[in-house]
């Protein structure tokens, strides 16, 4: 089984948004990441990133969320060029494992009409509350004719352990994350945006832009017991540091 971590672009933003303490001036460039999983029964896809389109036309995409957040890219930056980078196709992927629905994570939903797709029930009933279009969640992302289940975590993908679909609520009320378990790198955790950055889990701060503080604050807590157990490397939704050292397509964990 390989893991490969790809970029679907950046967006500028205040970084303040993420960790709430941090200086209203300051500015970070964080990843929209997506994460391809081979594995031999059948390839697995987390996130989607943004729609391509959304490099060309924010405004059109996005909406008023482009002043807040401004994505960074060009034509190599969606899904579909970072996967064949690495030689891959959408027809490849058995799953789409979305951690969530809004317009970074689900934007490239459309293009993987023969997979499967794997949405926790909160998550699917929360994106397709009339009042919460254009609050992060956009239907031209992922509202099409796709094969959505919808399930609720934790979820053994193949019933091996290699691949858990966790809980991981706050950010949104279905949010949910995969522990890969690898056969030499060991455990790893895609946390999506439940600790987009670094200093979210290792202080417990909460995000603006987290819907409930409960959830989050639990969802912090099970990630430590989790990573204490799992001896897991978390990987982080959206932190330009961590991103740094993060081993990037076309090289891979496995």
């Amino acid at each position: 089984m390989r893991l490969y971590a790809l970029t679907c672009g950046y967006i500028r933003s205040r970084k303040n948004v993420f960790v709430p303490d941090a200086p209203r001036e300051e500015i970070i460039e964080s990843p929209m990441p997506a994460f391809a999983v081979l594995h031999p029964r059948g390839h697995v896809l987390f996130d989607t990133g943004p729609h391509p389109g959304v490099f060309q036309d924010a405004l059109a995409r996005w909406g008023g969320l482009a002043k807040a957040f401004e994505p960074l890219g060009d034509e190599r930056s969606g899904i579909l060029a970072q996967l064949e980078s690495i030689d891959l196709k959408p027809e490849d992927f058995r799953y789409v494992v979305n951690s969530h629905l809004h317009f970074d994570h689900a934007g490239g939903n459309q293009f993987f009409p023969k997979s499967g797709f794997l949405v926790s029930k909160r998550e699917m009933e929360w994106a397709q509350k009339p009042e919460n279009e254009g609050k992060g969640y956009f239907k031209a992302d992922w509202d099409h004719p796709l094969a959505y289940r919808e399930i609720e975590a934790p979820f053994d993908l193949y019933g091996d352990g290699s691949l858990l679909i966790i809980s991981l609520p706050g950010h949104t009320p279905g949010h949910q994350g995969l522990l890969v378990r690898l056969k030499n790198d060991g455990a790893m955790i895609l946390s999506g945006d439940s600790v987009p950055c670094e200093e979210n889990y290792l202080a417990s701060k909460i995000p603006r832009n987290h819907l409930d503080e409960v959830e989050a604050r639990k969802t912090i807590q099970d990630l430590h017991d989790l990573i204490k157990k799992e001896k897991a490397l978390l990987i982080h939704g959206h932190d330009p540091a961590q991103w740094e050292k993060i081993r990037k397509a076309p090289a891979y964990y496995e």
